[in-house]
């Protein structure tokens, strides 16, 4: 069937090419639909109840993000000011704020400009007047906006509900459009930081990585091609098809509306790093017959049929650990799998179908050009690449337990690697230390304890209940008192409001009522819901400690001490990120695990021998182990990028081991002495150029600036270097352990 099939595309080649291109220009009109995304909730599945109670604060209380504002004297030049307290800065900050209030998605500001105008009625005309006013006030009062050195102070600007790509670049460009059209004195540097700060951050480096990883990837996978072929033309046969491949999915991701988001940001890089071996593969073995002597068309048909099982079951076999992915609930993980697969597959159609015509309509250019058919000479099937090869095939045939037993102390190591393994998932860590968003949030932690927001929703049938009010101001004194473990350095709540007014809460429920009806409490309209808002440093910990912290809001929020009938549930980001967190270790082994049987179920469906199947899934079952070790060993932890990769790793791992086995079988088949060494000298030098451009496509990685995408770039690129040498150890000595006795009696 295969060759048949290999016929009918060599016969209607300029169809087939025809109707590509026709694909490739619907494609890049889909390119411009593309949109980018980080909002963290749409990462989560949409009836979990912390997406629930997130989107509660969103409706209910018009909780949105925040934009923190870090006002600083950055320098002592001459003609400059020298301290935050300066007057002019004051006013320039009070300007800040005027112009901040004016856009409608701005609930509220509040700075130190605001304390002066409480005290003074106007803002102060000279430092006389600031150093007065901020010695009436309380220490704790004057920290929370000024730092220890006078050089640092803080506007805080509470946003309505806004989501979506557009919403967080419009709103930090007008914020940023109002820092530079207020006149802030000399020697004072404004930055804008806070959860709208870090995502626009985030968004700008997801489009500059697409793009920038895809071009890195193109120009490594292109430089290897041309080494291994020694021309550029004939490295561009393999490599326009993959450009068709990568074109199209883009396209497709536009067209039916999938983003690009802190996980499928990747897929470009990846699918010029997998699509290439396709193209690869097809291209080496029609080189290879063409040396044997055989026509050109004969040649092209001989290179899609025999390569076209391995080709077969590499793709399966990789989309079938991709399929894995689709079986998360996290949504960012189900439209990976989606994407990949969908990527894979027309890089695969794509190298099957257009790569022959190219290297046929090469060969028809040579002729003409030198008046005769030219054999191409190729690096992999010469020189040092061939010589090591054959040296290698002879090792593995005359030591096969030796190379075994080295595998097994090598594994050793790396099994000490998975117990350092850990996960982290906040969005701040994601980008690269310097950056300058991330830099002024660690001033914020540092001078003013962290601006981190935790919210509490209070559920009852009516939370001015006076009852319900005191326990309330109970358990944020609760909290307080535990400040030194879950670094809380602030509470509000109705219960405050009230206390504030009276003193005390009253057993009048109506005084209660009165008071909030004239403050800006954060109550619902039918008063079933009110917050409990809490501050401090939450997301500047290290993992292990943020966790402790959230698990400790969930403990006392299940255990706090009210009336029956209210419930009390921690919302808001940091703990979106949280549960983020407990959902990636979650998927992470469930993932890994339907990955690996989909793959093990379709090498025994397609090969159906029991020994071989082995050869081939030991090796993609080391590889992912010693990547993971690996991970453990750098210090590298499990994100939402990374929850699927060891189903990636498993999938594309186990290529290698089922391209030696196939070609292993083959030469066994057709009474080759030697089915080990030929098996390594046929595919090998192939095996050696797929595994590098792949690496090498996700080590182009490396240039985004996020550092999910680094590290999963990293790892990736890991896996495949450690599958491809599992391969080339541990398949060729389990296959001549297997069979040595039957090759050793054809031998004699």
């Amino acid at each position: 069937m295969l060759k048949r099939l290999a016929k009918i595309i060599v016969e209607y080649r300029i169809a087939f090419s025809l109707v590509a291109m026709f694909l490739l220009i619907v494609s890049i009109y889909g390119i411009q639909q593309l949109e980018f995304e980080s909002d963290l909730t749409k990462q989560l599945p949409q009836d979990l109840p912390a997406v629930k109670d997130y989107l509660t604060l969103q409706n209910e209380f018009q909780s949105g993000d925040s934009a923190l504002i870090i006002v600083k004297v950055n320098s002592i030049e001459e003609e400059g000011v020298y301290d935050i307290r300066d007057p002019e800065v004051i006013r320039s900050i009070h300007e800040l704020e005027e112009r901040l209030r004016v856009h409608e998605y701005v609930t509220d500001t509040i700075s130190i400009a605001d304390i002066f105008i409480q005290v003074l009625g106007r803002l102060p005309e000279n430092e006389e007047e600031v150093k007065f006013v901020l010695n009436t006030l309380p220490p704790e009062a004057v920290q929370g906006f000024i730092s220890s050195d006078y050089r640092t102070t803080l506007v805080v600007a509470t946003l309505t509900a806004g989501s979506g790509a557009q919403a967080v670049e419009r709103i930090y460009q007008d914020i940023e459009r109002d820092i530079n059209e207020v006149n802030f004195p000399k020697n004072v540097e404004v930055i804008q930081t806070g959860t709208i700060g870090i995502a626009y951050r985030i968004l700008k480096m997801l489009q500059s990585d697409l793009n920038r990883t895809m071009a890195i990837a193109f120009l490594f996978v292109a430089a290897l091609l041309v080494y291994f072929y020694k021309s550029v033309v004939r490295a561009m046969l393999p490599l326009i098809p993959l450009v068709f491949g990568v074109v199209m999915t883009l396209g497709f991701m536009g067209l039916l509306g999938i983003p690009i988001d802190m996980v499928t940001t990747v897929v470009g890089a990846m699918i010029v790093g997998m699509g290439i071996d396709y193209g690869v593969h097809v291209t080496n073995r029609y080189y290879e017959e063409r040396k044997k002597g055989m026509a050109i068309e004969e040649a092209a048909e001989e290179a899609i049929a025999e390569t076209g099982k391995a080709l077969l079951g590499a793709a399966l076999t990789t989309i079938a650990g991709f399929s894995a992915l689709s079986l998360s609930i996290l949504p960012s993980l189900q439209r990976l799998s989606g994407v990949l697969i969908m990527g894979l597959s027309l890089a695969v159609i794509n190298a099957v179908v257009i790569t022959p015509s190219l290297v046929i309509l090469h060969e028809d250019i040579v002729k003409k050009i030198k008046g005769e058919y030219e054999v191409p000479e190729i690096r992999a099937h010469s020189g040092f690449i061939a010589n090591f090869f054959h040296k290698m095939g002879n090792l593995i045939k005359n030591h096969p337990k030796t190379i075994l037993t080295v595998v097994f102390i090598l594994t050793l190591v790396f099994l000490y690697g998975l117990t350092q393994v850990t996960t982290e998932v906040r969005l701040e860590k994601m980008i690269p230390e310097g950056i300058p968003e991330i830099e002024a949030m660690k001033d914020v932690r540092y001078e003013f304890g962290g601006q981190d927001e935790v919210d509490l929703i209070v559920s009852a049938d009516d939370v001015r209940d006076p009852a319900i009010v005191r326990d309330i101001y109970r358990f944020e004194q609760e909290i307080l008192a535990d400040s030194h473990y879950n670094n809380v350095f602030e509470t509000n709540s109705i219960a405050d409001i009230v206390v504030q007014k009276y003193g005390y809460i009253p057993e009048d429920k109506e005084r209660i009522k009165d008071i909030i009806k004239e403050s800006s409490a954060p109550i619902s309209g039918d008063y079933s819901m009110t917050l409990i808002q809490v501050k401090g440093n939450f997301g500047g910990t290290n993992p292990e400690n943020f966790r402790e912290i959230m698990q400790y809001f969930e403990e006392q929020a299940k255990n706090a001490d009210f009336p029956p009938g209210v419930e009390i549930r921690p919302a808001g980001d940091l703990y979106l990120n949280y549960v983020l967190d407990g959902l990636t270790n979650q998927e992470l082994g469930r993932i890994s695990t339907y990955g690996s049987i989909f793959v093990v179920i379709i090498v025994v469906l397609l090969f159906r021998r029991p020994l071989v199947s082995i050869a081939m899934i030991l090796p993609m079952f080391l590889g992912a182990l010693w990547t993971v070790g690996y991970m453990g060993l750098a210090g590298i932890p499990f994100s939402q990028t990374l929850a699927g990769v060891i189903s990636m790793i498993v999938g594309l791992g186990v290529d290698y081991g089922m391209h030696l086995t196939h070609r292993f079988l083959e030469e066994l088949r057709e009474g080759n002495p030697h089915p080990i060494i030929s098996a390594l000298e046929g595919v090998g030098p192939g095996i050696l150029i797929g595994a590098l451009t792949t690496g090498g496509g996700f080590l182009a990685l490396l240039s985004g600036e996020l550092t999910a995408i680094h590290d999963f770039g990293k790892t990736l690129a890991i896996g495949i270097f450690a599958s491809m040498f599992a391969a080339f150890t541990v398949t060729p000595a389990l296959l001549q352990v297997f069979y040595g006795e039957k090759i050793r009696g054809e031998e004699k």
